[in-house]
């Protein structure tokens, strides 16, 4: 009975194996050390890395004549669309800059659209147009942030279905909510633009006058040789190349028959004329070839005597657009 008894009472302890001594996890023990990482490499492995990337195939000159073609295509689309909306909802509209420039003969393809905008409502700023543009052709056009991180606009794009990367970008302004440097006038009377026709099945697209385009891109030529950013100081030669053609258009010289013409109140304050007269004499010390031609239009210029590096840093040759270079 007392042997039943021990039997019952025992039970044997369980095996239960030890766990995988861990130097870390023991009191009194430092952490393993980590593996150290690998090296990184050289400054110039990265460069040499980067020699070996096969380069980019160069374009031949058809090439980008034909893709300068197909550019041009989408920004006057852009233009048509976007011009057609805002007529649509009763917003006069003015085309200028570069477009602009084009249809009065430049010989350069413009990469974007500027428009001055009329809006029928005071609530309604650049942005707002913005986005009442978007909202009536969403598959057409979308906002981007800027470049500059801390500033308050979007970007606005044109980009058809179909077209892959291939967008123009829709530069709108409102004088009323845009800064007062600008210089844009208030409003320009249905009589004063221009109304050209770039293709039969379309209606005609709404030009600024040829005065006023005229000089804000000679504005812009002097407000991008004094910019601070590298990105817009290189546009200088391009507004400069823009105004040497814009002046051997027969539009330029229909301007000689109109005395003081940038004196035009309707289309230029009181600064604006000051600057621009200020401008010509800035333009003909940086190309004096071009002297005569600003006389012509009724300018005061002094003599200036031509230099080789002022008449190198103007290219007889428009060279062709560089349509992937990143704009804003």
């Amino acid at each position: 009975m007392d042997q039943v008894q021990r039997t019952a009472a025992y039970r044997p302890a369980t095996h239960r194996p030890r766990p995988p001594a861990v130097a870390a996890q023991r009191p009194g023990l430092a952490p393993a050390p980590a593996p150290a990482p690998a090296p990184a490499p050289a400054p110039t492995a990265v460069r040499d890395a980067a020699k070996t990337r096969p380069p980019r195939p160069k374009k031949t000159r058809a090439d980008k004549l034909a893709a300068e073609a197909d550019h041009l295509n989408l920004v006057l689309t852009a233009a048509q669309m976007t011009v057609a909306i805002l007529h649509r909802h009763g917003f006069p509209a003015a085309i200028f800059g570069g477009l602009a420039c084009k249809l009065y003969g430049n010989s350069r393809c413009p990469k974007d659209v500027d428009i001055i905008v009329y809006p029928n409502r005071d609530d309604m700023d650049a942005e707002a147009v913005k986005r009442l543009i978007v909202s009536n052709a969403q598959r057409f056009y979308y906002l981007k942030n800027a470049r500059d991180p801390a500033a308050t606009y979007k970007i606005l794009w044109f980009s058809p279905p179909g077209r892959g990367r291939r967008e123009s970008k829709v530069d709108i302004l409102v004088p009323s909510s845009t800064a007062a440097d600008m210089s844009l006038p208030p409003h320009i009377p249905h009589e004063r633009l221009s109304w050209v026709l770039h293709a039969p099945e379309n209606p005609p697209l709404p030009l600024a006058p040829f005065a006023f385009v005229l000089v804000h891109k000679l504005k812009g030529w002097k407000d991008h040789r004094e910019a601070e950013q590298t990105f817009k100081r290189v546009k200088q030669q391009t507004d400069a190349a823009d105004v040497r053609r814009m002046l051997e258009t027969p539009h330029a010289r229909e301007l000689q028959n109109t005395p003081n013409w940038w004196l035009d109140e309707m289309l230029f304050d009181e600064l604006l004329q000051t600057q621009t007269v200020v401008r010509v004499q800035e333009y003909c010390v940086a190309f004096p070839q071009r002297v005569k031609q600003w006389r012509a239009l009724g300018f005061d210029i002094p003599d200036v005597e031509p230099t080789t590096a002022s008449a190198a840093a103007e290219p007889e040759e428009e060279p062709v657009m560089d349509l992937d270079e990143e704009d804003e």
